[in-house]
Order: structure tokens, then C-alpha cells, then sequence
């Protein structure tokens, strides 16, 4: 075997991003569209499958909830077979869940139906996030991994958008069924595209002796030159101890609070995330806002993520993940109040400061998230990176459920509530997803701190 030595991590780091990188990029936010459009099409959906299948409000909790309980079950087992068998033909499979699980939606006609194939959809949406976080912080150069992770993540907010406004043109017209329809086409073409373009991760065909021919091949893609033949030892280099049980290496010593804390906050912020995606136009129409202003309201939520997801990633470079993220989640339980109480005043005029709160809530909620999988990507070392950030993302859903059912109490507690003790609620989950993430030890530092990149020898 050659004595030459490649780290694939610093290969990486040193590379130009506007090349091999980019287009990754490029192609992951694509598909991380697709994945909002599909997570966002219950939210517009629901209004007008109530008056069309004659339903009550809380019945909608089971199609939530089965999608959510699909998604912890994507996120475990598509982590975990990524990093058993790559990165890319996992993420292919996902593909193949949202194709099948939007098709027999649009073919459902009974909620039991839809419940069952929105929760194929959601094994699909919960393999896509953690396998393309990990996929994107893998081939990408650690002086811009960051930003890139949110510019890929907050596609997902973006596709929400995108579902609000064919929503608005498509269902008035053919109806509620064609935004299944429409969720079904996008991943049946990037199936077919994916196969055969997607890279494989780098460090993932470094721990396999017999891919390292394949690698050099990608390697030399990414530098532009014919650097490497495949006789090299490629190894990657990454901090904390490892264990042969993926399991057990995030609960060691050098990751225990890190996996605790970041379990935690995954979990309140999926809740929070997800009781304004599947139930923000829902509880806007209950306070007596127009079908358009509700439909607007989890628009500008999901547009509102673009900003703080993107925004909050350039000042990480400056400041570091943990003040940056806490910061941002203060002013959504600041805005989640403010919401509640204009809703409360019932100001029909205030529309414009209701929209531009729903955007502020977007952008605390959606930015988090994103934050979570760009220091997930950071924490964790490679060879366990897609099932840690997986097996939090699935212990996420614990939140994710517990949103399902959330509004659907609330309306059903007689009398109900003012409108404003709901969002005073869910601002006081946010605070406590806010401590638990300054406390999380292992964050992004801000740029100047970083340590220079191992070389090759």
C-alpha cells in the first residue's frame, strides 16, 4: 500500500466551493424544495379538506400525526442506512417514498387512507433533511459550510412558500387533490436525475478501502486536477472518541450533554415549527381573519425562514452558533406573543403587522432548525454524522406529534381559551428550547477561531 496519506476533510476545505460543491448545492436545494412543498401541503390543504369531507377540526390530528410519525421513522432508519450504505442511495430512497406516498394521497378517500400514505410521505421527508445536511457539510469547505447549510435548509421554509402560492392558483381551480399530484412529480424527476449525477460522500468512501479508486475520481473533480489515482490511504480526521456502536458514541463522555441538549431542543422546536405549519391558517380563521390573510399568514411564516435561516448563518461567522440561534428563538417568543394579543384586540386593519410577525416567527423557527442540523454537522464525526443527526431528528418528533394534537385540544377545551393563551403557550416552549441551546457545549465558533485546516502529507 502507497505511504502517501490523504486526509479527504482538508482536500475538502481547501477547495474552490464555485466548482463541485456548488452544484451539490444547487441540486440539494432543489430537492430540499420539493421536501417544504410536501411538509407544507397539509397546512393549505386542511381548510378545504374540512369543508369538502364534511370534518371537525381535531379529526384532522390523525393525518398530522401520521405524517410526523413517519418522518421519526425516515429520520432514524434513512440516517442509519446512510451510514451503513451511503449517503446517496439513501437519499434516493427518500425519493422514492415522497414519489408513492403524494401519488396514493392524491388517490385517497377516507382519512384512515390519507393518514396511512401520509405517513409512507413522511418516512420520505425524514430521511431527506439529515441526509442532505450531511451530504452538503461533507463536500463543502469548512470556511463556508455554515451558510450553505442554511441556504439548503431554509429551501425547505421556501417550498412551503412555493406551496402557498400554487395553492392559492391550483386549488380554487382543480381542486385540493392536485397539490398531491403536483408533490408527486418533483421527486419521480429527481429520482431519475439523482441516480445517476449524485456524488457519494467523500468521508463515507474513505472508510471503505475499496471505494477509494471512486473517491480519488470525485477528489479530482473537486480540485480541478488529476491529484490522486486511488493508491493513496485516505482517512478523515474528526474530534471525540469513537466507539464501534454508533449509538454508544453519542452517549460517551465527549458527547453526552451535547446529544442531551440537543435532543431537547430539536424536540421543542419541531413542536413549535410544525404548530405553526399544519395549524397557523387554521387558528387565524378561527379568530375571524379572511381564508386569504390565513393563507398568507403561513406564507410569510415560511418566507420569513429564508431570512433568518440565511441571515443567521453569515453572523455565526462573526459571532459563533450559540448566542446568534438563542438571540434569534428570544424575538419568535416575543413575536408568538405579539400574535396572540393581535389577534386577541381582533384589528382587522392590522394586517400588515400581523403578516410581518408571522415572517418574524419564520424566521426564529425556521432559522433554529436550521441552525440545528449546521451544528449537528459540526458536533458529531463523520462515521456517525447522518445517524446523529437521524436519531435527533426522530427523537424531534416526540415534538412533532405533540404539535399534531396541540390546536386540536385546544379547541376542544369547552369554553375554549382566549386565542392569545395558545400563542403565550408556545412562547414559553421556545424560551425553554432557547436555554437548553445556549447550553449545548459543542457549537460553531465564530470564523476567527476556527483552526486552520490539516494539511496533506
Amino acid at each position: 500500500m502507497s505511504e502517501k496519506h490523504v486526509d479527504v476533510s482538508a482536500v475538502v476545505d481547501c477547495a474552490n466551493y464555485f466548482r463541485l460543491p456548488l452544484a451539490i448545492t444547487l441540486a440539494m436545494i432543489i430537492v430540499m424544495l420539493t421536501d417544504g412543498f410536501d411538509l407544507f401541503t397539509m397546512g393549505y390543504v386542511g381548510p378545504h379538506l374540512l369543508r369538502d369531507w364534511g370534518l371537525t377540526r381535531p379529526e384532522l390530528a390523525p393525518v398530522n400525526s401520521a405524517g410526523l410519525i413517519g418522518m421519526a421513522i425516515g429520520s432514524v432508519a434513512l440516517g442509519w442506512l446512510g451510514d451503513r450504505i451511503g449517503r446517496k442511495r439513501a437519499y434516493v430512497a427518500c425519493l422514492a417514498f415522497l414519489f408513492t406516498g403524494s401519488v396514493f394521497c392524491y388517490l385517497a378517500q377516507s382519512i384512515a387512507e390519507l393518514s396511512a400514505w401520509r405517513l409512507i410521505t413522511g418516512i420520505g421527508l425524514g430521511g431527506v433533511t439529515p441526509l442532505g445536511a450531511t451530504l452538503i457539510s461533507e463536500w463543502t469547505p469548512r470556511r463556508v459550510r455554515s451558510v450553505v447549510l442554511a441556504c439548503v435548509v431554509v429551501a425547505i421554509p421556501l417550498g412551503g412558500t412555493l406551496a402557498g402560492v400554487v395553492a392559492r392558483h391550483v386549488i380554487p381551480e382543480y381542486g385540493w387533490r392536485a397539490m398531491f399530484l403536483i408533490g408527486a412529480v418533483a421527486p419521480l424527476i429527481l429520482f431519475a436525475i439523482m441516480g445517476p449525477l449524485l456524488p457519494e460522500s467523500p468521508q463515507y468512501l474513505a472508510q471503505h478501502p475499496r471505494q477509494w479508486p471512486r473517491l480519488a475520481r470525485w477528489l479530482n473533480r473537486l480540485t480541478g486536477e488529476r491529484r490522486f489515482d486511488g493508491s493513496e490511504t485516505f482517512t478523515v480526521k474528526a474530534p471525540g472518541q469513537r466507539f464501534g456502536n454508533w449509538f454508544a458514541t453519542l452517549w460517551n463522555p465527549d458527547f453526552r450533554r451535547t446529544t442531551v441538549l440537543y435532543w431537547i431542543v430539536f424536540a421543542f422546536n419541531t413542536f413549535v415549527v410544525y404548530v405553526y405549519t399544519n395549524y397557523l391558517p387554521t387558528l387565524l380563521d378561527y379568530a375571524g381573519r379572511s381564508a386569504d390573510v390565513a393563507s398568507r399568514s403561513l406564507e410569510m411564516f415560511s418566507f420569513g425562514g429564508a431570512f433568518g435561516s440565511i441571515g443567521g448563518a453569515v453572523l455565526i461567522g462573526y459571532f459563533g452558533s450559540r448566542w446568534v440561534g438563542a438571540l434569534l428563538a428570544t424575538s419568535g417568543a416575543i413575536a408568538a406573543v405579539a400574535i396572540g394579543r393581535l389577534l386577541l384586540a381582533g384589528n382587522d386593519a392590522a394586517t400588515f403587522e400581523l403578516l410581518a410577525l408571522c415572517a418574524l416567527t419564520g424566521a426564529a423557527a425556521n432559522g433554529m432548525h436550521a441552525f440545528l442540523y449546521a451544528v449537528g454537522a459540526n458536533a458529531y464525526p463523520p462515521e456517525v454524522r447522518a445517524s446523529a443527526i437521524g436519531v435527533a431528528q426522530t427523537f424531534s418528533r416526540v415534538g412533532g406529534v405533540a404539535s399534531a394534537n396541540a390546536a386540536p385540544i385546544y379547541f376542544a377545551m369547552q369554553p375554549i381559551p382566549p386565542i392569545d393563551q395558545f400563542f403565550l403557550f408556545v412562547a414559553v416552549c421556545v424560551l425553554v428550547l432557547v436555554v437548553c441551546f445556549a447550553l449545548i457545549p459543542i457549537q460553531i465558533r465564530r470564523a476567527q477561531n476556527l483552526e486552520r485546516s490539516p494539511t496533506l502529507k
